[in-house]
Formats: structure tokens, sequence, C-alpha cells
């Protein structure tokens, strides 16, 4: 089992509902990153989901291109009841675009199981637009180095704007990562990104009354503001 796993909320940022949560971890230091499906079979065992809430889940540039990737994370959704809707993968732009065939073939039939793609770091390599043109993605996930440079950069507030306006055309929702400062979030506002996620909200979240009371589902929280859901620490 992966130890010390946190979720970070991503929340909207018309209402600061939160719209769901992205599965962090510490990796030690000589170990690879684990797959996808270890990662669900985890959070499963730790937290005890009650399946309705979306999950954020990366997967390793091995799991993107694995053709047995799909059929061991889909057996851990049915041994786990949890329904392929509340799940949403992020693939890294870090795989290698010979690999975007195999890519397309393993990301195509999750989706089939009501899986949603997202595509993380938006913006970071030369291959941004041909993921978007060649891959299944339901949610572009905009890097942090433009969020965090817009309030002082002219092109970063642009090119945050050109992501999302680009993403929203081909009919994406668009997350805007690495939010820490108001002024920031003022800039992704504005930019017409959907939602947010950072420390400004709320650090990675753990349960630190574990021992005192029993864990408290995620969904209990999925219609909370944000204000009210930091303020109680779990998983």
């Amino acid at each position: 089992m992966i130890k010390k796993i946190r979720l970070q909320p991503l929340v909207y940022l018309s209402n600061d509902m939160i719209f769901g949560y992205e599965v962090l971890y510490k990796k030690e230091h000589s170990s690879a990153y684990p797959s996808a499906s270890n990662i669900l079979e985890s959070v499963i065992s730790s937290c005890g989901h009650r399946r309705n809430l979306q999950l954020f889940i990366n997967m390793t540039v091995k799991d993107v291109v694995d053709d047995g990737f799909c059929r061991s994370f889909l057996h851990i959704l049915k041994k786990t009841k949890v329904d392929g809707s509340n799940i949403v993968l992020e693939v890294s732009e870090k795989t290698h675009p010979d690999s975007l065939s195999s890519a397309k073939k393993t990301l195509s039939l999750l989706r089939h199981h009501n899986i949603k793609v997202a595509l993380d770091d938006f913006g970071t390599e030369y291959s941004s637009l041909s993921f978007l043109k060649e891959l299944p993605i339901d949610i572009v996930k905009i890097d942090k180095k433009f969020t965090q440079e817009a309030p002082s950069s002219k092109k970063s507030r642009a090119l945050l704007k050109f992501c999302a306006q680009i993403s929203h055309d081909i009919g994406c929702e668009v997350v805007a990562e690495g939010i820490e400062t108001q002024d920031q979030l003022d800039c992704v506002k504005n930019s017409g990104a959907d939602i947010g996620q950072g420390f400004l909200f709320t650090d990675p979240l753990r349960n630190l009354r574990q021992k005192i009371t029993p864990f408290i589902g995620l969904d209990e929280f999925a219609s909370f503001p944000i204000d009210v859901a930091h303020k109680v620490l779990y998983c």
C-alpha cells in the first residue's frame, strides 16, 4: 500500500464548491512512481471512498502505453465497486509523441467505461497541441507556471487565456493549477478557467483525527464550500 496519501481539492471558480480531489503521495527516493492502479487501490483501502466524488489520479508513462493497464485498473474498479464516472486519470505531456497511438488506444478504452481523461501540466512541452488533437481529453490542467507568472507578466496572462480558450473550443473543462495568491486567482478567473487548484484554497488534506473519529466519506464534503471543507482534515 502507498503511504502518506493526501487529497488536494479542486474548486469551481464560480462558486467555491468542491469539484473533486487530486490524489497526492510521497514518493520514496529510489522507487519508481506507482501505477494509477496501485494508487486507486490504496486510496480506497485507506480512505473508504464512498464512490460518488471525482478522484484525480496520475498515470505513469508506462500506464499510458501498457496494454495490461486497462485490464488491471478496471478490475480494481469492479472489485471496489467504484463507478468509472468518478475517476479522472491524468496523463502527462511527458509521454513520448511516438507513443501517441498506443496512448490513444488505452485512453479510448478507459473512456468507454466512463472514466474521464485529463491532460496535466498543459503548455510545458512542445507537443501540447498534438496531445489535444490526438488524445481523447476531457479536462485540461494548465501548468502552474502560467498561473503564478500571470500577475506580473502580460505574456503569461495572454497565454493563460489562450490555453483556456482553445481548451473550451474543443469541449474540455479547464483547471488552473498552482494558485497560491489572490492576485493569481483573479488572473485565473479573468482567463476563463473553470476550476482552480492550489494552496490558496487549502493544503493537501489528511486525517489528523483518525484515531478519535471514524473516517468521514469524501462524498459528504462534495457539496460543501471550500471554506467549510478545509476545516476538516482527513485521509
